[in-house]
Order: C-alpha cells, then sequence, then structure tokens
C-alpha cells in the first residue's frame, strides 16, 4: 500500500523553537539561581540543579564570566554570582540615581534625629519599591532588606503618596479596601491623616502597618512632576514621644523640599 504524494505533503512538520529563546531562559535561569545559592558552585552541580546539558551550562557560564556577570575560582572550579549583576539590579531599583543623590542629606538627617531612613521608588501604579536605606549607627539596630516590594499606599510613607497624587475619598476608599495592616485604622482615620500629610507635608504611622513601629514619611514627585519617591523615618515605637515624632515630621519635610529645589533647578539647567 502506498501513499500518495498529496498525503505526503499534508504531514506536519514540527518546527523546533528558536536556539536564542532558548539561550535566554537558561541565561536567566543561571543567573537567578547564582543569586539565590549560599555556596559558589561548580558547573556539574549546577547543571543537575537547574535540569541542563553541563556543555550548554559550562558555555553560558563562560560568557557570563567575561561579561563580569559570574565569578570564578580558577581553584575550586566555581561560579557565583557577579558585581555586574549587582550593578544591573541597582540600576533597576533606582534608573535615575535619585538616592545617590540625596543620601547624603539623608545620613546626615539620620544622625540628627536619631532614625533609620528608608527611600522608596513608584515602580507601577500599585506598588513601590524599597531603593535605598540610610542606618544609624548610634541607636538600636533597624534594617530593612533593599528590593522588596509594598502597596503604594500601605503605611506612613503610602499615606504620603496618596497626599501627593491627589486622591479622591472615593479613590482612597478603593485603596484602602486592598491593604493589609498588622493593626489596621480605620478608614476615616486614614483618610483623616492623608488630609493631614497634604497640610504638613509628612505623614505617620504608629503601630498600624508593622506592631511596635513608628514611621514618618515624606512624598515627593520627579523633575516632570509624578509622585514618584518616598522617604519614611522609623523608631521602634516606645523610643519616640508625640513631640519628637512631629519634630522628625517638621524636619524630614524640610530636608525633602530642600532637595527637590535643589533637584529641579539641576534638572533645569
Amino acid at each position: 500500500m502506498q501513499l500518495s504524494r498529496a498525503k505526503l505533503v499534508s504531514i506536519p512538520t514540527a518546527m523546533p523553537p528558536p536556539q536564542k529563546a532558548g539561550t535566554v531562559s537558561q541565561t536567566l535561569a543561571l543567573l537567578r539561581f547564582l543569586s539565590t545559592t549560599s555556596r559558589p558552585m561548580g558547573v556539574n552541580a549546577i547543571a543537575r540543579e537547574l535540569g541542563m546539558a553541563p556543555s550548554s551550562c559550562f558555555k553560558i557560564l563562560k560568557q557570563l564570566y567575561e561579561e563580569d556577570f559570574a565569578e570564578f575560582d580558577p581553584e575550586t572550579k566555581c561560579y557565583s554570582l557577579g558585581g555586574g549583576a549587582v550593578l544591573l539590579a541597582r540600576g533597576a531599583l533606582d534608573p535615575g540615581n535619585t538616592f545617590a543623590l540625596i543620601r547624603p542629606m539623608l545620613e546626615d538627617f539620620a544622625l540628627s534625629a536619631g532614625c533609620a531612613l528608608g527611600f522608596w521608588r513608584r515602580i507601577s501604579n500599585g506598588r513601590i519599591v524599597l531603593a535605598g536605606f540610610v542606618e544609624n549607627p548610634g541607636m538600636m539596630r533597624i534594617h530593612m532588606s533593599v528590593g522588596q516590594r509594598l502597596p503604594m499606599y500601605v503605611g506612613a510613607v503610602g499615606r504620603a503618596f496618596a497626599a501627593g497624587s491627589q486622591l479622591s475619598r472615593e479613590q482612597i476608599e478603593r485603596e484602602f479596601r486592598t491593604l493589609r495592616w498588622q493593626s489596621p485604622p480605620s478608614l476615616d482615620e486614614y483618610h483623616e491623616q492623608i488630609l493631614q500629610c497634604r497640610e504638613t507635608g509628612y505623614a505617620i504611622d504608629q503601630n498600624n502597618f508593622a506592631l511596635g513601629v513608628t514611621t514618618v514619611a515624606t512624598g515627593f514627585p520627579d523633575p516632570d512632576g509624578v509622585m514618584n519617591y518616598g522617604i519614611s523615618a522609623i523608631r521602634l515605637l516606645g523610643q519616640t514621644s508625640e513631640q519628637e515624632i512631629h519634630q522628625i515630621g517638621i524636619g524630614l519635610a524640610s530636608v525633602t523640599r530642600q532637595f527637590c529645589r535643589g533637584w529641579l533647578c539641576a534638572s533645569n539647567g
């Protein structure tokens, strides 16, 4: 029995996926693995963990090493994450390098006010990322991990973002219902605190977002007028009186205005 030519022609031929796409996926998988592994590892061990062919794993790791995205120890024959990946991550956290510009002012304020400071950047309509952090060596250590993300309108910095974004009461209510707090304020309290921030220039969170923590925050726009940045001053709840909280807020609002004036002049110049 013979197949006709028509039937032979009609048999579908499976097209292999483009090699480039597979290489990109493998490269990303390798970078993610190197960023999370706790110790340097050899090619064969990495390949087993990722289900890759050792030859493909070696080729990509060699290229990553040449581009400074991986480190290689010739004695142990092991690979780890390279400095190029760190620089790339920093660029993604703060493309405008704004934290580097404002950091000297924040370090001075952290020392004078006795607090730790977080620098936040808007990354979408609903999220912010911690793009920088300043510790105060003279106080009980408070630490936050750069890169962590939060809903845009939660905490003191969230109130500052809401105040600067000029949200309506209806918008505030809609956003408020999506937020998660350890000890949530009421909607009326949250709305009133946003209105107060518009008047004073700073917002306060006491024991709401995180139990035992007091946070004072400001928000500010980029040179194009878009509300994209926030600064939060952090202290443990029992360390700060009401008077000190407002002094920190007044000082932080002043630092924020001073930076924005200089930043705007430099951008226009």
